[in-house]
Protein backbone atom coordinates (compact mmCIF):
# COMPACT_ATOMS: atom_id res chain seq x y z
CA UNK A 1 0.00 0.00 0.00
CA UNK A 2 2.68 2.56 1.13
CA UNK A 3 4.61 1.50 -1.94
CA UNK A 4 1.74 2.07 -4.39
CA UNK A 5 1.00 5.04 -2.70
CA UNK A 6 4.34 6.73 -3.34
CA UNK A 7 4.16 5.59 -6.73
CA UNK A 8 1.02 7.17 -7.92
CA UNK A 9 2.44 10.56 -5.93
CA UNK A 10 5.72 10.30 -7.63
CA UNK A 11 3.80 10.00 -11.41
CA UNK A 12 1.42 12.37 -10.39
CA UNK A 13 4.26 14.99 -9.53
CA UNK A 14 6.47 14.20 -12.99
CA UNK A 15 3.09 14.90 -15.02
CA UNK A 16 2.91 18.30 -13.08
CA UNK A 17 6.93 19.14 -13.42
CA UNK A 18 6.03 18.39 -17.55
CA UNK A 19 3.14 20.45 -17.84
CA UNK A 20 4.75 23.36 -15.39
CA UNK A 21 8.46 23.41 -16.43
CA UNK A 22 9.17 20.41 -18.45
CA UNK A 23 12.93 21.72 -19.71
CA UNK A 24 14.47 21.93 -16.40
CA UNK A 25 12.74 18.46 -15.83
CA UNK A 26 14.37 17.08 -19.02
CA UNK A 27 18.04 18.23 -18.48
CA UNK A 28 17.72 17.23 -14.37
CA UNK A 29 16.89 14.03 -15.98
CA UNK A 30 19.75 13.78 -18.73
CA UNK A 31 22.40 15.02 -16.12
CA UNK A 32 21.13 12.80 -13.28
CA UNK A 33 21.45 10.01 -15.42
CA UNK A 34 24.80 10.90 -17.07
CA UNK A 35 26.02 10.62 -13.35
CA UNK A 36 24.60 8.06 -12.66
CA UNK A 37 26.69 5.81 -15.31
CA UNK A 38 29.96 7.43 -14.17
CA UNK A 39 30.80 4.87 -11.09
CA UNK A 40 30.82 2.01 -13.09
CA UNK A 41 32.60 3.25 -15.91
CA UNK A 42 35.59 4.64 -12.94
CA UNK A 43 35.12 0.85 -11.96
CA UNK A 44 36.44 -0.68 -15.89
CA UNK A 45 38.72 2.38 -16.03
CA UNK A 46 40.49 1.96 -13.10
CA UNK A 47 41.11 -1.43 -13.39
CA UNK A 48 42.38 -1.04 -17.09
CA UNK A 49 44.86 1.58 -15.71
CA UNK A 50 45.92 -0.15 -12.71
CA UNK A 51 46.21 -3.55 -14.79
CA UNK A 52 48.25 -1.75 -17.62
CA UNK A 53 50.88 -0.14 -15.29
CA UNK A 54 51.67 -3.06 -13.02
CA UNK A 55 51.99 -4.84 -16.97
CA UNK A 56 54.88 -2.60 -17.91
CA UNK A 57 52.97 -0.83 -20.28
CA UNK A 58 51.52 3.06 -20.74
CA UNK A 59 47.91 2.92 -20.93
CA UNK A 60 47.30 6.89 -21.88
CA UNK A 61 43.73 6.14 -23.26
CA UNK A 62 42.19 4.71 -20.13
CA UNK A 63 43.90 7.57 -17.84
CA UNK A 64 42.63 10.45 -19.90
CA UNK A 65 39.21 8.78 -20.40
CA UNK A 66 39.28 8.18 -16.42
CA UNK A 67 40.38 11.81 -15.57
CA UNK A 68 37.41 12.88 -17.91
CA UNK A 69 35.48 11.17 -15.70
CA UNK A 70 36.59 11.69 -12.34
CA UNK A 71 36.22 15.59 -13.62
CA UNK A 72 32.82 15.30 -14.76
CA UNK A 73 31.30 13.63 -11.11
CA UNK A 74 31.31 16.57 -9.18
CA UNK A 75 30.51 19.82 -11.81
CA UNK A 76 27.64 17.33 -12.93
CA UNK A 77 26.80 17.18 -9.83
CA UNK A 78 26.57 20.93 -8.77
CA UNK A 79 24.63 21.40 -12.16
CA UNK A 80 22.01 18.63 -11.85
CA UNK A 81 21.76 20.38 -8.30
CA UNK A 82 21.24 23.81 -9.68
CA UNK A 83 18.69 21.94 -12.14
CA UNK A 84 16.54 20.16 -9.30
CA UNK A 85 16.12 23.71 -7.24
CA UNK A 86 14.57 25.86 -10.70
CA UNK A 87 12.75 22.43 -11.07
CA UNK A 88 11.31 23.13 -7.38
CA UNK A 89 11.17 26.73 -7.51
CA UNK A 90 8.74 26.50 -10.87
CA UNK A 91 7.22 23.69 -9.13
CA UNK A 92 6.24 25.67 -5.95
CA UNK A 93 5.21 28.77 -7.91
CA UNK A 94 2.74 26.84 -9.78
CA UNK A 95 1.42 24.85 -6.49
CA UNK A 96 0.96 28.18 -4.84
CA UNK A 97 -0.75 30.17 -7.34
CA UNK A 98 -3.22 26.55 -8.11
CA UNK A 99 -3.71 26.75 -4.28
CA UNK A 100 -4.59 30.49 -4.20
CA UNK A 101 -7.19 30.11 -7.49
CA UNK A 102 -8.76 27.17 -5.58
CA UNK A 103 -9.31 29.24 -2.24
CA UNK A 104 -10.69 32.22 -4.22
CA UNK A 105 -13.30 30.27 -5.54
CA UNK A 106 -14.50 28.98 -2.35
CA UNK A 107 -18.22 29.97 -1.39
CA UNK A 108 -19.32 30.91 1.72
CA UNK A 109 -21.13 27.93 2.62
CA UNK A 110 -17.50 26.28 2.13
CA UNK A 111 -15.57 28.31 3.72
CA UNK A 112 -18.28 28.15 7.08
CA UNK A 113 -17.19 24.33 7.03
CA UNK A 114 -14.02 23.81 10.04
CA UNK A 115 -12.75 20.83 7.65
CA UNK A 116 -12.47 22.77 4.46
CA UNK A 117 -10.60 25.26 6.40
CA UNK A 118 -8.05 22.83 7.99
CA UNK A 119 -7.58 21.45 4.40
CA UNK A 120 -6.84 24.48 2.76
CA UNK A 121 -4.04 25.01 5.85
CA UNK A 122 -2.66 21.65 5.30
CA UNK A 123 -2.59 22.18 1.75
CA UNK A 124 -0.37 25.37 2.00
CA UNK A 125 1.89 23.72 4.45
CA UNK A 126 2.14 20.61 1.70
CA UNK A 127 3.61 23.69 -1.42
CA UNK A 128 6.67 23.25 0.05
CA UNK A 129 7.27 18.84 -0.10
CA UNK A 130 5.04 18.71 -2.75
CA UNK A 131 7.34 21.65 -4.97
CA UNK A 132 10.29 19.56 -4.72
CA UNK A 133 8.49 15.83 -5.06
CA UNK A 134 9.44 15.65 -8.90
CA UNK A 135 13.32 15.54 -8.45
CA UNK A 136 12.71 12.95 -6.17
CA UNK A 137 12.16 10.00 -8.89
CA UNK A 138 14.69 11.37 -11.13
CA UNK A 139 16.95 10.36 -7.95
CA UNK A 140 15.39 7.08 -7.67
CA UNK A 141 16.32 6.11 -11.20
CA UNK A 142 19.67 7.62 -11.05
CA UNK A 143 20.58 5.28 -7.42
CA UNK A 144 18.53 2.67 -9.73
CA UNK A 145 21.40 2.87 -12.94
CA UNK A 146 24.40 3.92 -10.62
CA UNK A 147 23.94 0.43 -8.48
CA UNK A 148 22.87 -1.35 -11.66
CA UNK A 149 26.27 -0.10 -13.57
CA UNK A 150 28.43 -0.71 -10.30
CA UNK A 151 26.99 -3.79 -9.71
CA UNK A 152 27.51 -5.10 -14.00
CA UNK A 153 31.32 -3.96 -14.00
CA UNK A 154 32.11 -5.56 -10.33
CA UNK A 155 30.35 -8.61 -11.48
CA UNK A 156 32.42 -8.94 -14.86
CA UNK A 157 35.48 -9.16 -12.22
CA UNK A 158 33.68 -11.60 -9.72
CA UNK A 159 29.62 -11.83 -10.00
CA UNK A 160 29.58 -12.71 -6.16
CA UNK A 161 31.16 -8.96 -5.35
CA UNK A 162 28.63 -7.34 -7.89
CA UNK A 163 25.54 -9.24 -6.10
CA UNK A 164 27.08 -7.83 -2.84
CA UNK A 165 27.26 -4.70 -4.27
CA UNK A 166 23.88 -4.27 -5.12
CA UNK A 167 22.70 -5.67 -1.59
CA UNK A 168 24.00 -2.36 -0.10
CA UNK A 169 21.02 -0.57 -1.69
CA UNK A 170 18.84 -2.31 0.27
CA UNK A 171 19.76 -1.33 3.82
CA UNK A 172 19.62 2.58 3.38
CA UNK A 173 15.99 2.19 1.43
CA UNK A 174 14.63 -0.05 3.91
CA UNK A 175 15.91 2.35 6.87
CA UNK A 176 14.70 5.32 4.92
CA UNK A 177 10.88 3.98 4.74
CA UNK A 178 10.71 2.52 8.35
CA UNK A 179 11.76 6.15 9.06
CA UNK A 180 9.39 7.72 6.10
CA UNK A 181 6.30 5.78 7.56
CA UNK A 182 7.27 7.18 11.52
CA UNK A 183 7.35 11.23 9.92
CA UNK A 184 4.15 10.90 8.06
CA UNK A 185 2.67 10.33 11.45
CA UNK A 186 4.73 12.56 13.31
CA UNK A 187 4.50 15.47 10.96
CA UNK A 188 1.45 16.51 11.55
CA UNK A 189 1.73 17.04 15.25
CA UNK A 190 4.75 18.96 14.46
CA UNK A 191 2.84 21.09 11.84
CA UNK A 192 -0.14 21.50 14.27
CA UNK A 193 1.40 22.91 17.57
CA UNK A 194 3.72 25.50 14.91
CA UNK A 195 0.78 26.74 13.03
CA UNK A 196 -1.05 27.33 17.35
CA UNK A 197 2.70 28.42 17.83
CA UNK A 198 2.58 31.02 14.46
CA UNK A 199 -0.58 32.21 15.72
CA UNK A 200 0.25 33.11 18.96
CA UNK A 201 3.74 35.28 17.91
CA UNK A 202 1.25 36.90 15.28
CA UNK A 203 -0.74 38.38 17.74
CA UNK A 204 2.37 39.34 19.48
CA UNK A 205 3.71 41.17 15.84
CA UNK A 206 0.21 42.48 14.61
CA UNK A 207 -0.71 46.38 15.61
CA UNK A 208 -3.80 46.51 16.95
CA UNK A 209 -3.04 42.54 19.18
CA UNK A 210 0.44 43.44 19.89
CA UNK A 211 -1.06 46.76 21.15
CA UNK A 212 -3.69 45.84 23.47
CA UNK A 213 -1.36 43.27 24.90
CA UNK A 214 1.01 45.96 25.05
CA UNK A 215 -1.40 47.93 27.33
CA UNK A 216 -2.82 44.96 29.75
CA UNK A 217 0.61 43.69 30.17
CA UNK A 218 0.19 40.08 28.85
CA UNK A 219 2.01 40.02 26.38
CA UNK A 220 4.37 37.86 27.91
CA UNK A 221 1.48 35.08 28.66
CA UNK A 222 1.37 34.96 24.52
CA UNK A 223 5.00 34.73 24.50
CA UNK A 224 4.38 31.64 26.75
CA UNK A 225 1.75 29.96 24.87
CA UNK A 226 4.25 30.57 21.73
CA UNK A 227 6.68 28.91 23.61
CA UNK A 228 4.63 25.67 24.63
CA UNK A 229 4.07 24.91 21.28
CA UNK A 230 6.95 25.66 19.75
CA UNK A 231 8.50 23.40 22.75
CA UNK A 232 6.12 20.82 22.41
CA UNK A 233 6.88 20.78 18.25
CA UNK A 234 10.59 20.57 19.15
CA UNK A 235 10.35 17.93 21.10
CA UNK A 236 8.01 15.82 18.66
CA UNK A 237 10.22 16.72 16.30
CA UNK A 238 13.91 15.55 18.37
CA UNK A 239 12.28 12.48 18.68
CA UNK A 240 11.49 11.47 15.33
CA UNK A 241 15.30 12.95 14.97
CA UNK A 242 16.76 10.37 17.53
CA UNK A 243 14.57 7.36 15.86
CA UNK A 244 15.83 8.52 12.38
CA UNK A 245 19.33 8.50 13.38
CA UNK A 246 19.61 4.99 15.31
CA UNK A 247 17.85 4.06 11.48
CA UNK A 248 20.39 5.44 9.57
CA UNK A 249 23.50 4.21 11.94
CA UNK A 250 21.91 0.97 11.76
CA UNK A 251 21.74 0.83 7.89
CA UNK A 252 25.25 2.39 7.28
CA UNK A 253 26.85 -0.56 9.09
CA UNK A 254 24.31 -2.97 7.30
CA UNK A 255 26.27 -1.54 4.00
CA UNK A 256 29.44 -1.37 5.30
CA UNK A 257 29.17 -5.07 6.43
CA UNK A 258 28.15 -5.66 2.70
CA UNK A 259 30.53 -3.41 1.00
CA UNK A 260 33.44 -5.26 3.35
CA UNK A 261 31.95 -8.81 1.89
CA UNK A 262 32.06 -7.52 -1.50
CA UNK A 263 35.77 -6.34 -0.82
CA UNK A 264 36.73 -10.17 0.76
CA UNK A 265 34.39 -11.67 -2.17
CA UNK A 266 36.99 -9.82 -4.64
CA UNK A 267 40.33 -10.76 -2.21
CA UNK A 268 38.92 -14.62 -2.27
CA UNK A 269 38.13 -14.87 -6.02
CA UNK A 270 41.67 -14.07 -6.24
CA UNK A 271 40.88 -10.48 -8.67
CA UNK A 272 43.98 -8.57 -9.53
CA UNK A 273 44.87 -5.72 -7.47
CA UNK A 274 44.15 -3.50 -10.04
CA UNK A 275 40.43 -4.90 -10.23
CA UNK A 276 40.32 -4.43 -6.81
CA UNK A 277 41.50 -1.02 -6.28
CA UNK A 278 39.07 -0.48 -9.32
CA UNK A 279 36.15 -2.07 -7.17
CA UNK A 280 36.61 0.09 -4.11
CA UNK A 281 37.11 3.05 -5.69
CA UNK A 282 33.71 2.81 -7.72
CA UNK A 283 31.91 1.65 -4.70
CA UNK A 284 32.74 5.01 -2.34
CA UNK A 285 31.95 7.05 -5.15
CA UNK A 286 28.97 5.13 -6.05
CA UNK A 287 27.71 5.06 -2.20
CA UNK A 288 26.61 8.81 -1.94
CA UNK A 289 24.33 7.82 -5.03
CA UNK A 290 23.02 4.88 -3.22
CA UNK A 291 22.37 6.37 -0.06
CA UNK A 292 20.42 9.20 -2.24
CA UNK A 293 18.33 6.68 -3.04
CA UNK A 294 16.62 5.64 -0.28
CA UNK A 295 16.54 9.54 1.23
CA UNK A 296 14.67 10.27 -2.10
CA UNK A 297 12.45 7.27 -1.67
CA UNK A 298 11.71 8.63 1.94
CA UNK A 299 10.75 12.09 0.33
CA UNK A 300 8.17 10.54 -1.36
CA UNK A 301 7.10 8.43 1.18
CA UNK A 302 6.42 11.09 3.90
CA UNK A 303 5.35 13.64 1.39
CA UNK A 304 2.52 11.39 0.03
CA UNK A 305 0.06 12.15 2.77
CA UNK A 306 0.10 15.93 2.47
CA UNK A 307 0.26 15.39 -1.50
CA UNK A 308 -2.86 13.70 -1.12
CA UNK A 309 -4.89 16.48 1.18
CA UNK A 310 -3.93 18.91 -1.40
CA UNK A 311 -4.75 17.24 -4.69
CA UNK A 312 -7.89 16.27 -2.96
CA UNK A 313 -8.89 19.65 -1.95
CA UNK A 314 -8.05 21.63 -5.17
CA UNK A 315 -10.07 18.78 -7.11
CA UNK A 316 -13.08 19.70 -4.63
CA UNK A 317 -13.15 23.04 -5.84
CA UNK A 318 -15.20 23.93 -9.06
CA UNK A 319 -14.38 25.83 -11.88
CA UNK A 320 -15.10 29.60 -11.15
CA UNK A 321 -18.52 30.83 -12.16
CA UNK A 322 -19.25 34.48 -13.63
CA UNK A 323 -20.60 36.37 -11.01
CA UNK A 324 -22.75 39.36 -12.21
CA UNK A 325 -24.21 42.04 -10.01
CA UNK A 326 -27.75 42.55 -9.61
CA UNK A 327 -28.71 46.07 -9.01
CA UNK A 328 -32.05 46.04 -8.78
CA UNK A 329 -34.12 43.69 -6.55
CA UNK A 330 -37.52 43.93 -5.40
CA UNK A 331 -37.91 41.93 -2.31
CA UNK A 332 -35.95 39.61 -0.08
CA UNK A 333 -37.70 36.93 3.03
CA UNK A 334 -37.44 34.82 5.44
CA UNK A 335 -40.15 32.54 5.19
CA UNK A 336 -40.62 30.67 8.60
CA UNK A 337 -36.46 29.96 8.88
CA UNK A 338 -35.15 27.39 11.37
CA UNK A 339 -31.54 26.16 11.54
CA UNK A 340 -29.61 24.23 14.18
CA UNK A 341 -26.10 24.58 14.61
CA UNK A 342 -24.45 20.57 14.33
CA UNK A 343 -24.06 19.16 17.84
CA UNK A 344 -26.36 21.61 19.15
CA UNK A 345 -29.45 20.65 21.49
CA UNK A 346 -31.91 23.53 20.68
CA UNK A 347 -32.08 25.64 17.44
CA UNK A 348 -30.13 28.85 17.16
CA UNK A 349 -32.79 29.92 14.64
CA UNK A 350 -36.71 28.99 14.91
CA UNK A 351 -39.56 29.60 13.16
CA UNK A 352 -38.17 33.22 11.86
CA UNK A 353 -39.82 34.69 9.45
CA UNK A 354 -39.07 38.84 7.55
CA UNK A 355 -39.30 40.94 4.83
CA UNK A 356 -38.15 43.73 3.05
CA UNK A 357 -38.82 45.19 -0.33
CA UNK A 358 -36.88 47.85 -2.26
CA UNK A 359 -37.13 51.26 -0.98
CA UNK A 360 -36.82 50.06 2.80
CA UNK A 361 -34.64 50.10 5.00
CA UNK A 362 -34.84 47.59 7.40
CA UNK A 363 -33.14 46.65 10.78
CA UNK A 364 -32.23 43.50 12.66
CA UNK A 365 -31.84 44.07 16.39
CA UNK A 366 -30.60 42.13 18.95
CA UNK A 367 -28.48 41.54 22.10
CA UNK A 368 -24.73 39.39 21.04
CA UNK A 369 -26.32 35.80 20.15
CA UNK A 370 -30.12 36.64 19.44
CA UNK A 371 -29.32 35.20 15.88
CA UNK A 372 -28.18 38.37 13.92
CA UNK A 373 -25.59 36.78 12.18
CA UNK A 374 -26.99 33.45 11.57
CA UNK A 375 -29.92 35.66 9.90
CA UNK A 376 -27.16 36.77 7.67
CA UNK A 377 -25.71 33.66 7.22
CA UNK A 378 -28.83 31.91 5.99
CA UNK A 379 -29.47 34.73 3.11
CA UNK A 380 -26.20 34.50 1.50
CA UNK A 381 -25.57 31.08 1.76
CA UNK A 382 -23.20 30.85 4.15
CA UNK A 383 -25.86 28.42 6.06
CA UNK A 384 -28.64 26.45 4.61
CA UNK A 385 -31.67 25.81 6.70
CA UNK A 386 -33.32 23.08 8.43
CA UNK A 387 -36.61 24.03 7.32
CA UNK A 388 -38.48 26.97 5.59
CA UNK A 389 -37.42 29.38 2.68
CA UNK A 390 -34.93 32.47 1.87
CA UNK A 391 -36.59 33.88 -0.91
CA UNK A 392 -35.66 36.73 -3.21
CA UNK A 393 -38.20 38.30 -5.54
CA UNK A 394 -40.46 35.51 -4.73
CA UNK A 395 -38.16 32.48 -6.00
CA UNK A 396 -36.38 29.74 -3.33
CA UNK A 397 -32.30 31.15 -2.96
CA UNK A 398 -31.70 27.80 -3.03
CA UNK A 399 -32.78 27.19 -6.66
CA UNK A 400 -30.09 29.92 -7.45
CA UNK A 401 -26.22 28.80 -7.84
CA UNK A 402 -24.36 30.72 -5.16
CA UNK A 403 -22.90 33.14 -7.88
CA UNK A 404 -26.08 34.08 -9.01
CA UNK A 405 -27.35 34.12 -5.32
CA UNK A 406 -24.55 36.17 -4.13
CA UNK A 407 -25.07 38.57 -7.26
CA UNK A 408 -28.34 40.20 -5.10
CA UNK A 409 -25.93 40.82 -2.14
CA UNK A 410 -23.41 43.72 -0.94
CA UNK A 411 -22.34 42.46 2.60
CA UNK A 412 -20.40 44.85 5.30
CA UNK A 413 -19.35 42.40 8.00
CA UNK A 414 -19.01 43.34 11.85
CA UNK A 415 -14.98 42.01 11.19
CA UNK A 416 -14.79 43.81 7.74
CA UNK A 417 -11.21 42.79 5.65
CA UNK A 418 -9.07 46.11 6.31
CA UNK A 419 -6.81 45.67 3.04
CA UNK A 420 -3.52 46.94 3.61
CA UNK A 421 -3.71 47.75 -0.80
CA UNK A 422 -3.80 50.59 -2.31
CA UNK A 423 -7.04 52.74 -1.66
CA UNK A 424 -7.75 51.87 -5.14
CA UNK A 425 -7.03 48.20 -5.18
CA UNK A 426 -9.06 48.21 -1.53
CA UNK A 427 -12.32 49.73 -2.91
CA UNK A 428 -12.22 48.15 -6.49
CA UNK A 429 -12.59 44.75 -4.20
CA UNK A 430 -16.10 45.45 -4.00
CA UNK A 431 -17.05 44.19 -7.41
CA UNK A 432 -15.45 41.55 -10.24
CA UNK A 433 -13.69 43.00 -13.00
CA UNK A 434 -11.77 46.39 -13.64
CA UNK A 435 -13.32 49.58 -11.69
CA UNK A 436 -12.64 53.07 -13.44
CA UNK A 437 -11.00 55.55 -11.39
CA UNK A 438 -14.08 57.65 -11.33
CA UNK A 439 -16.28 55.15 -10.15
CA UNK A 440 -13.83 54.42 -7.54
CA UNK A 441 -14.04 57.85 -6.19
CA UNK A 442 -17.36 58.49 -6.81
CA UNK A 443 -17.95 55.42 -4.44
CA UNK A 444 -15.42 57.18 -1.66
CA UNK A 445 -17.52 60.32 -1.77
CA UNK A 446 -20.79 58.30 -0.96
CA UNK A 447 -18.64 56.40 2.08
CA UNK A 448 -17.55 60.29 2.74
CA UNK A 449 -14.22 59.06 2.41
CA UNK A 450 -12.73 60.84 -0.49
CA UNK A 451 -9.88 62.91 0.85
CA UNK A 452 -7.22 60.48 0.10
CA UNK A 453 -5.73 59.73 -3.58
CA UNK A 454 -6.86 56.36 -5.01
CA UNK A 455 -3.00 55.98 -5.06
CA UNK A 456 -2.20 56.21 -1.57
CA UNK A 457 -0.69 53.07 0.27
CA UNK A 458 -2.48 51.79 3.17
CA UNK A 459 -0.87 49.90 5.96
CA UNK A 460 2.40 51.34 7.59
CA UNK A 461 3.88 47.95 7.31
CA UNK A 462 4.15 48.67 3.49
CA UNK A 463 5.62 52.25 3.35
CA UNK A 464 1.90 53.40 3.81
CA UNK A 465 -0.51 55.38 5.95
CA UNK A 466 -1.97 54.17 8.82
CA UNK A 467 -5.55 54.78 9.59
CA UNK A 468 -8.18 54.26 12.20
CA UNK A 469 -10.75 51.58 12.77
CA UNK A 470 -13.54 54.23 11.77
CA UNK A 471 -11.51 55.00 8.32
CA UNK A 472 -11.03 51.61 7.59
CA UNK A 473 -14.91 51.34 7.98
CA UNK A 474 -15.48 53.96 5.43
CA UNK A 475 -13.02 51.66 2.78
CA UNK A 476 -15.20 48.96 3.49
CA UNK A 477 -18.14 51.09 3.44
CA UNK A 478 -16.81 52.04 -0.39
CA UNK A 479 -16.76 49.20 -1.66
CA UNK A 480 -20.50 48.69 -0.71
CA UNK A 481 -21.30 51.22 -2.57
CA UNK A 482 -19.29 50.56 -5.21
CA UNK A 483 -20.85 47.19 -5.79
CA UNK A 484 -24.09 48.79 -5.97
CA UNK A 485 -25.90 45.44 -5.85
CA UNK A 486 -29.98 45.37 -5.21
CA UNK A 487 -29.45 43.75 -1.48
CA UNK A 488 -27.17 45.67 1.26
CA UNK A 489 -26.31 43.85 4.52
CA UNK A 490 -24.80 46.15 6.34
CA UNK A 491 -23.56 44.43 9.77
CA UNK A 492 -22.99 47.20 12.48
CA UNK A 493 -21.97 49.70 9.66
CA UNK A 494 -20.87 52.36 11.74
CA UNK A 495 -19.56 50.28 14.92
CA UNK A 496 -16.19 52.20 14.53
CA UNK A 497 -17.41 55.59 13.63
CA UNK A 498 -18.15 58.52 15.80
CA UNK A 499 -22.05 59.76 16.16
CA UNK A 500 -21.37 62.82 13.61
CA UNK A 501 -20.01 60.68 10.97
CA UNK A 502 -22.88 57.64 11.65
CA UNK A 503 -25.65 60.11 11.51
CA UNK A 504 -23.88 61.35 7.95
CA UNK A 505 -24.08 57.83 6.89
CA UNK A 506 -27.69 56.93 8.24
CA UNK A 507 -28.52 59.90 6.53
CA UNK A 508 -27.21 58.84 3.54
CA UNK A 509 -28.65 55.24 3.56
CA UNK A 510 -32.22 57.22 3.89
CA UNK A 511 -31.82 59.38 1.15
CA UNK A 512 -31.02 56.50 -1.44
CA UNK A 513 -32.68 53.65 -0.22
CA UNK A 514 -34.99 53.63 -2.74
CA UNK A 515 -32.22 52.10 -4.78
CA UNK A 516 -31.88 48.86 -3.42
CA UNK A 517 -32.92 46.80 0.28
CA UNK A 518 -30.82 47.97 2.75
CA UNK A 519 -30.44 45.73 5.78
CA UNK A 520 -29.12 46.91 9.06
CA UNK A 521 -27.60 44.46 11.51
CA UNK A 522 -27.26 46.20 14.89
CA UNK A 523 -27.12 45.79 18.67
CA UNK A 524 -27.56 49.42 18.86
CA UNK A 525 -31.57 50.56 19.15
CA UNK A 526 -30.93 53.87 19.46
CA UNK A 527 -29.88 54.17 16.27
CA UNK A 528 -31.78 53.07 14.49
CA UNK A 529 -34.85 55.73 14.86
CA UNK A 530 -34.84 56.18 10.86
CA UNK A 531 -35.79 52.70 9.86
CA UNK A 532 -38.68 51.54 8.23
CA UNK A 533 -39.33 48.49 9.89
CA UNK A 534 -37.12 46.81 12.91
CA UNK A 535 -37.47 43.10 13.57
CA UNK A 536 -36.63 42.44 17.28
CA UNK A 537 -34.65 39.38 17.97
CA UNK A 538 -34.49 37.18 20.86
CA UNK A 539 -32.38 33.66 21.14
CA UNK A 540 -33.43 32.90 17.55
CA UNK A 541 -36.72 34.22 17.36
CA UNK A 542 -38.67 37.30 16.04
CA UNK A 543 -39.91 38.81 19.50
CA UNK A 544 -41.67 41.69 18.20
CA UNK A 545 -41.47 43.49 14.82
CA UNK A 546 -42.29 47.48 13.73
CA UNK A 547 -40.96 51.12 13.56
CA UNK A 548 -38.83 52.37 16.07
CA UNK A 549 -42.07 54.64 17.79
CA UNK A 550 -44.59 51.78 17.72
CA UNK A 551 -41.88 49.48 19.56
CA UNK A 552 -40.46 51.82 21.98
CA UNK A 553 -44.39 52.79 22.80
CA UNK A 554 -44.41 49.38 24.73
CA UNK A 555 -42.06 49.69 27.95
CA UNK A 556 -42.25 46.45 28.17
CA UNK A 557 -41.48 45.14 25.18
CA UNK A 558 -37.97 43.54 24.73
CA UNK A 559 -37.03 46.55 21.98
CA UNK A 560 -37.49 49.10 24.55
CA UNK A 561 -36.02 47.44 27.50
CA UNK A 562 -32.95 46.89 25.02
CA UNK A 563 -32.88 51.10 24.49
CA UNK A 564 -33.16 51.34 28.35
CA UNK A 565 -30.48 49.08 29.06
CA UNK A 566 -27.98 50.40 26.41
CA UNK A 567 -28.80 54.39 28.01
CA UNK A 568 -28.46 53.35 31.19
Amino acid sequence: MVLRDAMRTASNALTDAVRVSPGWLVLCCLLVLVQSVLPGAQVLLISQLVDGLAGGGRPWGALVVLTVVVGLMYPLGQVALAAGQRLTLWLKLHYRVELADAAARLSPSRLADPAVVTDLEASQAATEPLGQLASRPVQVLGAAVTSAGLCTAIWSINPLSGALVLAALVPTVFAFSLISRMESAGWPKVAEQDRRAAYATEQLIRQRSGTELAVLGSGAKVAALAARHRTAATVVLDGMIAVAMWWELAAAVATALLFGGALAALVLGGASGGAAAAAVAGTISGLNAIRLCGYAFGSIVTATPQARIYRRFVASVPPAAPQTVVPVVESVALDNVTYRYPGADRPAFSNVSLSARRGELVALVGVNGAGKTTAVNLLVGGLTPCAGRILIDGRDAADLTEPERLGHFGLLVQEFGRFEFTLRDAVALGMPGDVPDDVIRTALAAAHYDRLSPDTQLGQQWGGIGISGGQWQRVALARIHLRNAGIWILDEPTSAIDAEAERDIFAGLQRTKQHRITLVVSHRASTLVEMDRIYVLDEGRVVQHGTYQQLIADPAGRFARLCAAQEG
